[in-house]
């Protein structure tokens, strides 16, 4: 890689670029007792943790067959809705799928994915429309995913009550 401006061009620089490398959006707020909470959202805005984890924000705990949105970066090729590949760096207007298998679980539960591609108007955001699954009221609930059968590199948390 070089950059190149009104005052010239830098020395090359070997950069390594990984086709995969997953991670859902988790920043240290969302680290909470020392448990990290993926950043997950109602549609309304509201924020899927304990109640009241977060001081100023408006937090509950999701209930089974609600829908919540997560964000993450890393998850590979995507393809429009005719199956084409959609090249890295393209910012999406449409509905778009992962052209990697893809499977998330919250609290040990396969959780229903009701859109999981590129998040339009974004260069390289991903976003999963997750549907809770039925599982037991639980403010940890571990949130695992699964990209080509390998398992996501993050230890994250989740908070359900029925």
């Amino acid at each position: 890689m070089t950059v190149t401006n009104a005052s010239g061009t830098s020395a090359a620089y070997n950069i390594t670029v990984n086709a995969l490398q997953p991670g859902l959006l988790a920043p240290a707020a969302f680290n909470i007792g020392g448990k990290q909470y993926v950043v997950a959202q109602f549609p309304d805005g509201t924020f899927v943790l304990p109640p009241n984890a977060i001081a100023g924000l408006t937090t509950r705990q999701a209930k089974p067959g609600e829908t919540v949105t997560i964000y993450g970066v890393g998850f590979g090729p995507v393809k429009d809705s005719g199956g084409q590949n959609i090249p890295a760096g393209t910012i999406v207007t449409g509905l778009n799928s992962l052209a990697n298998s893809f499977t998330m679980s919250i609290g040990g539960t396969n959780a229903t994915l009701s859109y999981g591609g590129l998040a339009t108007n974004f260069v390289g955001l991903y976003q999963f429309n997750v549907v809770v699954p039925n599982i037991a009221n639980n403010d940890l609930a571990p949130l695992t995913t699964s990209l080509n059968g390998t398992a996501g590199p993050q230890t994250l948390f989740f908070a359900v009550k029925q």
